[in-house]
Formats: structure tokens, sequence, C-alpha cells
């Protein structure tokens, strides 16, 4: 993603996800990351300058001499107690604004609410992926180091480092499994598909498990094969889970422990511990709720036969203004 020319950073999007209908990518896909880039240092650092210039959607370039400081800038803040906290609480306005906002966006593409104002969500979905950074401007070298000199042992340091990249819930994959279960029980192959069928692969085309046709088939499969064998991943699933969580906590306390009169290395050591929460938990939540936007944006489109493919989500937003002042 990321390509260095001279004295430029170019952050390139499209290497990723040139996928989509008729070998076209959607422009809204590369936009979503794109934008989510250019405000990170609003969200992370309380900067306001967005970062770099779009030369197209999801391609930004960056001069390294704002680029480089801003990475260290974030690691830097990243490994503080102050600044972990501040990082999980923005997160944690942006998941909640997010989330309502595509709430009424659904409500509204299922006749039970009036038109909401896409570009407040598009500012909110530019917040939570703002996050998608933290693949690589987490900390991790400097925490490793930091936990090798408080415990003693850098293959400890490793295994409690890893350990802490546990999401606080578990994955989405455990709730699609639940709603195959639920939905089987009852043949309800039109309520998995509205439900849980968009979460069946990334991106902005409609997946197989939309269309309740293929949701049936999947469903009458699962009847035939029995419901065991699900019943057992779910079960696998979320005793993974319990433990991975536990382990996770055992291995920070004894960190934490470990700091025991050095208040510094304690801060550190819980910074560390906040940061890597909310890395998994980010992942988790945004990847859920791009395919939540994704595919409102897709309906909407289908909806006023637009070209969703072609539109950025400024595109998505000035369309939707249009049809609003029309009514």
């Amino acid at each position: 993603m990321e390509i260095r020319w001279r004295d430029l950073v170019i952050c390139d999007y499209e290497i990723d996800l040139m996928e989509g209908a008729a070998g076209r990518g959607a422009l809204v896909e590369y936009d979503l990351y794109g934008r989510g880039l250019r405000v990170a240092p609003r969200v992370l650092l309380d900067d306001p300058v967005p970062l770099g210039r779009v030369r197209r959607p999801g391609v930004v370039d960056v001069p390294a001499a704002r680029y480089d400081p801003f990475c260290a800038a974030v690691r830097d803040r990243l490994l503080t107690l102050d600044g972990a906290l501040a990082a999980r609480a923005a997160f944690d306005d942006a998941r909640r604004v997010l989330t309502a906002g595509l709430a009424l966006l659904e409500e509204h593409l299922a006749g039970a609410a009036p038109p909401p104002p896409l570009r407040d969500l598009a500012a909110a979905t530019d917040a939570v992926m703002a996050f998608h950074t933290l693949n690589w401007l987490l900390p991790r070298e400097r925490a490793e180091d930091h936990l090798s000199a408080v415990l003693g042992d850098r293959t400890a340091a490793r295994a409690c480092l890893l350990a802490q990249m546990v999401p606080a819930e578990p994955a989405h994959l455990l709730d699609v499994h639940a709603w195959l279960l639920e939905c089987a029980a009852d043949a309800d192959a039109e309520t998995f598909a509205r439900r849980g069928g968009f979460l069946q692969r990334q991106g902005l085309a409609a997946t197989p498990w939309e269309d309740p046709r293929h949701a049936s088939a999947l469903l009458e499969r699962l009847a035939r094969d029995g419901e065991d064998h699900l019943t057992a991943q779910v079960s696998a699933l979320r005793e993974s889970h319990r433990r991975a969580s536990a382990r996770r906590d055992d291995l920070y306390a004894a960190a934490l422990l470990a700091c025991a009169g050095d208040r510094a290395a304690h801060e550190t050591t819980q910074a560390i511990g906040v940061v890597c929460e909310l890395a998994a938990d980010e992942e988790e939540f945004r990847k859920v709720a791009q395919q939540r936007l994704l595919r409102a944006l897709r309906l909407l489109a289908e909806t006023h036969r637009w070209d969703a493919f072609t539109l950025t989500l400024d595109g998505f937003a000035a369309a939707f203004e249009e049809v609003a002042c029309a009514r």
C-alpha cells in the first residue's frame, strides 16, 4: 500500500481492492480508506491538517517530510497512557456515532425513517476509518522492547504482546454462525439473507448469501447435514475467545506485576494493553461497519438507478441531497 518515490509517500489502496463487478473496483471502497487516512492526524493527534493530497479516490500523495513525523508522533503518543486512553475514547465515540448513523440509513431504506444526512454519516465513517492506520502505526517493536525489559525475556515479551491482540467481543464470524443456527431452526432464509448475508465477503457487490434463494439452499444443506457440526463450531469459537481473553488478562497482569515500583514502566505497560485491545476491537467493528455501509449505499444506488461503482462517498451524498431536495 505504501510506495516511496523520492520525497513522496504514495498510499495506494487500489492495489489491495481491485475487485468488483466486471473486474471494476468500486470508487467508494478506495475512497473510504483514503478519506480515513487523511483525517487520521485529527483523530489520533488532534491535528486538524489533513494528511497529503488526494490524487484520485484511494490514492493519497503525502510528502515524506509530513508522513514520517506523523507516523512517529502517533507511535509516541500511543505508548503513553494518556495518549492510548485518548485514542480509545476517540474510537468509542466514533463507533457510537457511526452505529447510530448506519441504523438511520437502514431504517430509511426500509421505508421507516426520513432521509438521513449522508454527509454526517460520511464524517462518522471517516473517524472510524482513521483507525485502520493502526495496522502499521501500532508501535509493536517498541512495545516488545519495553516488555522484554520488564519481563527479562524477549520470548515472554512476544507472547505477552501477541496475547493482547484479542478483541473485547468475539469475532463477527461467531455472529454469522449463530445467525445460521437460529435461522436454520426456523428455515428463515429471508431473515438470514437480510441480517448476515452481506458478511459473506467484503466489497460493494452483493454476495450470494444476500439472495434468499441462495440463503435457503445454504440452510437446507445445513438441515440435511445436521446442525450439530455448526453448533460445535459456535461453541468452539466462543471457547476459543474465552481462553484467549483469559490468557490476555493473565499475561497482562503478570507484566503489570513485573513493573511494581516503577510508575513509568507501569503506565507504558498499561498503554500497550489499551492500544492492543483497541487495534483488535477497531478491526472487528470496522469490517462489519464497512460492509453495512457498502450494502446500504448499493441498495440506495439500486433504488435511484445510480451506478454505485462510479460514485465516491461525497458523490453518494451529493446525489442523495439532490433527490431529497427534489421531493
